[in-house]
């Protein structure tokens, strides 16, 4: 069951008025205000406020099971680069994840399950989620430690997909999305002019080292079975061509599927910095702070969702994928909590609707949104139905 021509537009129209107006992180004052006017606009009145700026809005419809289904609020802090009419209106402000799209579908869901309480029993939480972008600790932290869903039966959501054809709906049961930890190296040295090294202590060599040492772990101190990533992304060091600087600030993020790799991982690192370090004369802190734990997709939920798919769209509407992302979820904290799934929507037409998340040219073929309100609402109307 599709929602009409007339509902599709105010989809679309949603959307772009989102993507006009981007807020980040836990910022979200605006976007909060439009969400729940929007709510009320479509009669649903039972709308609490979360955390700083997130909003949790129920459906209640007689007896039944507490789905939760959730979609993330907030923007990055990029610039857009893209020419269409409906670009963000805010200098370095960018929906470049598609979160836009995410509370737009989740906005028509509701008005589509309110309007048609007649084809399923229970209860709907809908979830509009702030910062899942970050700052640590991430939106779903506070929604979880409210209180708010502790009745939840089962959490979905969906993330858009410029990897996958426009209305593809795809997901991986098991492990899903990478865990995601930040790092983040503090160095001392000894400062002295570049032409006489072998009066202080040069820093620049001693990054070097340890970035090439992290590799190492990857590759010679994990299992080859196992997955995980070490970036080193960003590097603070020195003031002037001619300086040995005297400190040095390293900065990245490390990515596995479970929490022995992260602890094997951060004991090494610890261990690494510490040896170098003294090896250089220097002194070396770790900083290393988890942040977002694994997306571990419930199975009984992930081929639930395949059968619902399949049976309202066809065999086509869905696919399995085979290899899990390195990328990383804050939805792993709803699963945890509870059970869940995370799926992607496809929204790759053409070209200009092609480039990766995060990218200043990002866009979505908006065709898509409308089987992303149907996966949102079919997986609430089925979710009781045997397998």
């Amino acid at each position: 069951m599709f929602i009409n021509s007339s509902w599709e537009q105010d989809l679309i129209h949603l959307r772009r008025y989102l993507h006009q107006h981007p807020e980040v992180g836990f910022d979200l004052p605006n976007t909060r205000a439009f969400v729940k006017q929007k709510l009320q606009e479509y009669g649903i009145n039972t709308i609490l406020e979360v955390g700083l700026f997130s909003l949790v809005a129920t459906i209640h419809n007689g007896e039944g099971p507490v789905i939760g289904l959730r979609a993330d609020m907030d923007a990055l802090p990029m610039q857009e680069e893209n020419t269409h009419a409906y670009c963000s209106l805010t200098n370095g402000k960018m929906h470049a994840c598609g979160h836009d799209a995410h509370t737009s579908m989740l906005l028509m869901a509701g008005r589509f399950l309110e309007k048609h309480r007649d084809l399923w029993k229970g209860t709907v939480k809908l979830i509009f989620q702030e910062a899942e972008e970050g700052p640590d600790p991430g939106g779903a932290y506070g929604i979880i430690q409210s209180g708010q869903v502790d009745d939840v039966e089962c959490f979905f959501g969906l993330h858009v997909s410029p990897l996958h054809p426009s209305g593809l709906i795809a997901l991986r049961p098991g492990e899903a999305m990478a865990s995601a930890d930040t790092i983040q190296i503090h160095l001392q040295g000894k400062g002295t002019h570049a032409a006489y090294p072998h009066l202080g202590v040069d820093l620049a060599l001693l990054v070097s080292h340890l970035t090439l040492a992290f590799q190492e772990l990857v590759s010679r101190r994990i299992s080859p079975v196992e997955s995980a990533v070490i970036t080193i992304a960003k590097v603070s060091l020195g003031s002037a061509h001619n300086i040995i600087a005297d400190s040095a600030v390293m900065e990245g993020t490390v990515r596995a599927f479970s929490n022995e790799v992260r602890s094997f991982i951060e004991n090494e690192m610890r261990h690494l910095v510490n040896h170098f370090a003294t090896a250089y004369h220097a002194k070396g802190v770790l900083n290393y702070v988890r942040t977002y734990d694994p997306t571990i997709n419930t199975k009984a939920v992930a081929y639930k969702l395949e059968r619902i798919i399949k049976q309202t769209r066809g065999e086509e509407a869905f696919q399995f994928i085979e290899k899990p992302s390195m990328g990383a979820e804050d939805f792993s904290r709803y699963i945890m909590h509870r059970q869940g799934a995370i799926a992607w929507l496809g929204t790759k037409h053409n070209e200009v609707t092609s480039y990766g998340l995060h990218h200043p040219k990002f866009d979505i073929d908006e065709s898509a949104m409308k089987y992303g309100v149907h996966a949102l609402t079919q997986f609430v109307i089925h979710y009781q139905e045997e397998e």
